[in-house]
């Protein structure tokens, strides 16, 4: 089966989506707090806190943050070896650009939109707040993106599929990325070009197995 990731603004209902979709295919869901799982096992526990923060160019002259993102590329990898995978944000979309085997969606709509939606999916009763935190959420996540991988994080030209949730209903759009991701599926790709076929340490890779309960 295809790999999926899913990046996606606050507010677009990703969460539901990627639930839709992981249960539909029977696929392992990877958000952040999987991949912390897998990341403290090597020591780096402060990866919530690198990726919820912002940063300049000077982040790139922190050795522990270069190592951080270093170790969180080889992590998505290793996920992506496994197959059946939807991962949600923390750059994979990056990660995994040039394999054939990988659906990067992207979930976007308009800001007045997403804080109407954060106020209920976050339960927020003042729309200050609520644009507030989609404003910092927005920062947070371009900050990442752009400072360590020098890329724009609703480049449309990084995604095989961008669907705007105010126009597209959750469930449809659930729909569609599994029947892209189905297609895929279809498609004969060359092993060099497929994440299937990637060389991961193996301790990273039965880190992995383990955090997600797969057995050998």
């Amino acid at each position: 089966m295809a790999v999926i990731t899913m990046s996606r603004e606050l507010g677009t209902g990703g969460g539901l989506i990627s639930q839709m979709v992981t249960n539909s295919l029977n696929y392992h869901l990877v958000d952040k707090e999987t991949i912390g799982k897998v990341l403290s096992q090597f020591g780096l526990l402060s990866f919530n806190k690198v990726y919820d923060s912002t940063h300049s160019v000077w982040s790139l002259f922190d050795s522990d943050y270069r190592e951080l993102v270093k170790q969180l590329n080889r992590t998505i990898l290793a996920f992506a070896k496994l197959d059946n995978t939807v991962i949600i944000g923390r750059g994979g979309f990056v990660v995994l650009k040039d394999y054939q085997n990988v659906l990067n969606v992207l979930l976007r709509a308009p800001l007045e939109h997403r804080i109407r939606n954060a106020m209920q999916t976050e339960q927020i009763s003042d729309i200050r707040e609520a644009e507030k935190i989609v404003r910092h959420s927005d920062e947070v996540r371009e900050s990442f993106l752009q400072t360590f991988y020098n890329v724009n994080a609703n480049s449309a030209q990084f995604f095989s599929l961008v669907i705007d949730t105010s126009r597209v209903p959750l469930h449809m759009a659930a729909r569609w990325i599994m029947e892209a991701a189905q297609e895929i599926d279809r498609q004969k790709i060359p092993p060099e070009r497929s994440s299937l076929k990637a060389d991961i340490d193996p301790v990273l890779l039965r880190t992995v197995r383990e955090v997600l309960e797969i057995k050998d």
